[in-house]
C-alpha cells in the first residue's frame, strides 16, 4: 500500500488507530489493461479505490477527461450514498488497486461521537474534490 493512502482527505477526523483498522479491512484487487473498473451511470457497487500501482483514465460521455495515477483514489461518493457512478474508470496497464467497502466505512462513521457530522463533512469534502 502506499504511504500517503491514510492520509486522503476522507480520513481527516479519525484517529490513526481507526484509520489503521480502516485499511487492514479494505481489499486488494488487480485489474488488467483495458478492464473498467466501474461504468458511468450504473448502480453503486459500495465501492471506492485507491491506486496503489498503475494507471487509469476517466471516461466521461465515452470520451476521456482525466488520467490517474498511483496515489489517486476515485469512486469515493460510493462510501456514503447510493447514486449511480458519474464517469467510467478504465485501467490503462496493469494496476493494483485498493478498494473500501461502504459497509466499513458507514461503520466507522458509526463508532465515532460526531459520525453524522463526520459524514456530511466527508460528503461536502468529496464534492469539492470532484468525485467520480
Amino acid at each position: 500500500m502506499s504511504q500517503n493512502i491514510e492520509n486522503l482527505y476522507i480520513f481527516d477526523g479519525f484517529s490513526k488507530e481507526v484509520v489503521a483498522f480502516f485499511l487492514l479491512m479494505s481489499q486488494t484487487q488487480y485489474r488488467k489493461n483495458g478492464e473498467t473498473v466501474i461504468k458511468e451511470n450504473e448502480k453503486s457497487n459500495g465501492c471506492a479505490y485507491y491506486i496503489n500501482s498503475g494507471k487509469a483514465r476517466v471516461l466521461k460521455w465515452g470520451k476521456e477527461i482525466a488520467l490517474l495515477n498511483a496515489g489517486a483514489f476515485f469512486g469515493e461518493l460510493a462510501l456514503i450514498t447510493d447514486d449511480v457512478r458519474n464517469a467510467t474508470i478504465e485501467v490503462t496497464e496493469e494496476t493494483e488497486l485498493q478498494v473500501f467497502l461502504k459497509d466499513d466505512f458507514l461503520t466507522l462513521l458509526q463508532q465515532s461521537a460526531h459520525g453524522t457530522e463526520m459524514k456530511e463533512e466527508i460528503r461536502r469534502r468529496i464534492i469539492e474534490n470532484g468525485s467520480r
